[in-house]
């Protein structure tokens, strides 16, 4: 059975750091499509074992719980998120990560240390994506994986990050699934296999929201 992340486990963890958006995977009405976007990915994982497995952009922890699963060993990196207070929750589920803080464009880690780095909704925030793809590329073993999630950037995802309550989408999301997409090659990597979270519209049948790949590392 592929990693999930529940609404059981999510209830449990605290919000930690500014940009945590933990509580909208609690949410009554958009909780769904927050789990689902990134169990979407999850289930991209397939059968494989990790080693040791890195998140970028561990916020809560939550995701983390699911990668447990799957990974010998677990490390994290964030810019806002307190490492102690998303291992105080870990402790609950009999999760340990090595949590740290720092941001994408400089990893604090040796060249090849993961076989497995996942990062959902972390790479929109990114103007220098390229920089940050190249940096997963290098903590990566040749032919690990990158599980990597985004959010579309279009007028549906807008209004509905307005009706939630979130102002300013467009200052936060600075770079669109289609841009990073585009230079996978690149930066080192090749598209095992994706997967688009849609949703209908009036008039847009099949709209994405959410867009997952699981890349391997060339």
């Amino acid at each position: 059975m592929a990693p999930q992340i529940t609404l059981d486990a999510i209830r449990r963890f605290p919000k930690n750091g500014p940009t945590d958006p933990i509580r909208y995977y609690a949410h009554p009405v958009t909780g769904w499509l927050f789990r689902e976007r990134v169990n979407l990915g999850l289930r991209l994982l397939g059968e494989r074992r990790y080693t040791r497995a890195l998140e970028v952009g561990y916020g809560s922890g939550a995701v983390l719980t699911a990668l447990a699963r799957v990974a010998d060993a677990l490390e994290g990196v964030d810019l806002d998120a307190d490492p102690a207070i998303a291992q105080r929750t870990l402790d609950v589920f009999s999760v340990r990560a090595d949590l740290r803080q720092g941001n994408a464009y400089e990893l604090p880690y040796d060249d090849a240390r993961f076989d497995l780095v996942a990062s959902f909704s972390t790479f929109e925030h990114l103007a220098e994506f390229e920089r940050a793809l190249r940096e997963v590329r290098r903590v990566l073993t040749p032919r690990g994986h990158f599980l990597l999630g985004m959010p579309a950037v279009n007028k549906l995802m807008e209004a509905g990050f307005l009706a939630i309550g979130f102002k300013g989408i467009n200052d936060h999301h600075v770079t669109t699934p289609q841009q990073v997409a585009a230079s996978f090659e690149a930066c080192g990597f090749r598209v095992v296999r994706e997967a688009r979270l849609t949703l209908p519209a009036p008039g847009f049948p099949g709209v994405p929201v959410y867009f997952d790949w699981l890349l391997e590392a060339r």
